[in-house]
């Protein structure tokens, strides 16, 4: 029989965790284990569920978000046959585990993504499924709910690592998460490039929903400002298109950077905090 591992990364988000792990222990499909990453804070258990919970700490004292070393050490400690990473602000709907177990069984060798809808508002911890999918929309980007089940995408730029599920053996054919990456920014675009370049295809799971918790955010992410711009350098520098061209548009048209999507130069003129 099959195993299946959820994967989580968090910092600073003990609620949105808490709300995560209490939707998996309402899942129709337990986990066999969830393996949390604490990045840059210490390990700490939240209660106990229905499944082994494995908390540790990945440390890197130079990076505040190192998303890439953390979904791989993540992926590392995990022993499921089939990996699933969900965001730590995702609350796994009811059947969404299962869902995807089912999507693993038809394409094993695909990745499938999920669906997310989100909540406008914090919600308190006596949420049930019921009240925040009344609650919830999908992102007006990303509304695959009414795609049949399985359907191939083949623009790899929708790909987002929010909700995902691959096989323990396929990621690790596909090397992880390239570490050539620090912080924020196109890490994930790299990884589905990597996905696209070894002929992976994949798949939209419409019935593998989970819920987006709402918290504070800014478009363009301008916290991140310094990462996004390495990060698309990189990214250039070894696929030979830039990524995430909006926010890099506003950060042109703002005066803070010199780029144009024709361009293969993208220069600092100047940093947010400094203007």
């Amino acid at each position: 029989m099959s195993t299946l591992s959820v994967l989580t990364l968090t910092r600073n988000r003990s609620d949105h965790l808490q709300n995560l792990l209490k939707g998996l222990a309402l899942s129709s499909r337990l986990p066999d284990e969830c393996i949390v990453v604490h990045m840059n804070e210490p390990a700490q258990g939240l209660g106990n569920w229905p499944f082994p919970c494995h908390h540790s700490t990945y440390e890197n004292a130079e990076i505040p978000l190192p998303l890439t070393g953390a979904r791989n050490a993540a992926a590392e400690r995990a022993t499921g046959d089939l990996l699933l990473f969900l965001d730590v602000d995702c609350i796994p709907a009811k059947e969404m585990v299962a869902e995807y177990e089912k999507a693993w069984a038809q394409r094993p060798n695909a990745i499938a993504m999920g669906n997310v809808h989100y909540l406008p508002k914090k919600i308190t911890t006596d949420w049930t499924e019921d009240s925040i999918k009344a609650q919830s929309d999908p992102h007006p980007n990303r509304d695959i709910t009414g795609l049949a089940p399985l359907t191939k995408e083949e623009n790899y730029g929708l790909f987002w690592s929010l909700s995902f599920a691959l096989s323990h053996s396929l990621f690790n054919q596909l090397g992880g998460f390239s570490d050539g990456y620090p912080g924020y920014g196109a890490e994930d675009t790299d990884f589905s490039w990597k996905a696209r370049a070894k002929g992976i295809d994949l798949y939209w799971v419409p019935e593998a929903l989970a819920f987006h918790q709402f918290h504070a955010s800014v478009v363009p992410p301008w916290q991140h400002f310094e990462s996004i711009v390495y990060n698309a350098k990189v990214f250039y520098e070894r696929w030979g298109e830039w990524p995430m061209g909006g926010w890099l548009k506003v950060f042109a048209d703002e005066g803070y950077i010199s780029w144009s999507l024709e361009s293969d130069r993208l220069d600092i003129i100047c940093l947010p905090t400094q203007a």
